[in-house]
């Protein structure tokens, strides 16, 4: 079905990047059902290196091909570097047919939030950065139990002290088995 694959709005690849690693996990949690997603890309450069001139004067680290081969590939997850998630629903709904065409908001209003290490994913993508207003739609295929999901959301570069979520994301992931809750501790 083609390549998983994410992309950085304004970003120096508009064609986005592959998705080398994805994981979805579903765990119960006081009777409620819980996802993890965690998401790793190959390098930003893998498909299409830019050489970039010594003198090219770009408007932001963000659209400077050097900054993001700086940095190598994204890492976006809710439980790589500490416990995270996002709630889904009761276990009792818990099912492919509730989970089709399903639209999850995830923090949405990051401002509202004291800590940030409170937010469901964290990001390594020019550093540790900061994601979050995520949209995030599940579509079954067919009546498989696999799903295609389609997410979007904002990303702040709050590793070089810009916490404004001014940087959109989306990602594509086309066939993925849904989760069994049940057999997760």
């Amino acid at each position: 079905m083609g390549l998983d694959r994410i992309y950085f709005k304004n970003n120096p690849w508009p064609e986005g990047h592959p998705v080398k690693e994805f994981n979805w996990l579903a765990s119960v949690r006081d009777g409620f059902v819980w996802f993890d997603f965690h998401l790793e890309t190959k390098d930003y450069y893998s498909e299409r290196d830019i050489e970039d001139e010594e003198d090219t004067e770009y408007p932001s680290d963000w659209a400077a091909p050097i900054v993001w081969g700086n940095y190598h590939a994204c890492t976006l997850s809710t439980n790589y570097w500490h416990e995270g998630g996002f709630k889904v629903c009761a276990l009792s709904d818990y099912s492919p047919e509730f989970l089709d065409g399903l639209e999850l908001e995830v923090d949405p209003n990051p401002e509202n939030i004291e800590d940030w290490d409170d937010l469901a994913f964290h990001i390594y993508l020019l550093g540790h950065d900061s994601a979050a207003k995520h949209t995030i739609k599940f579509e079954r295929i067919d009546e498989s139990l696999n799903f295609k999901i389609t997410w979007v959301g904002k990303i702040a570069q709050a590793y070089v002290g810009d916490y404004e979520y001014k940087h959109d994301f989306n990602v594509i992931i086309k066939n993925v088995l849904f989760p069994d809750a049940n057999k997760q501790v």
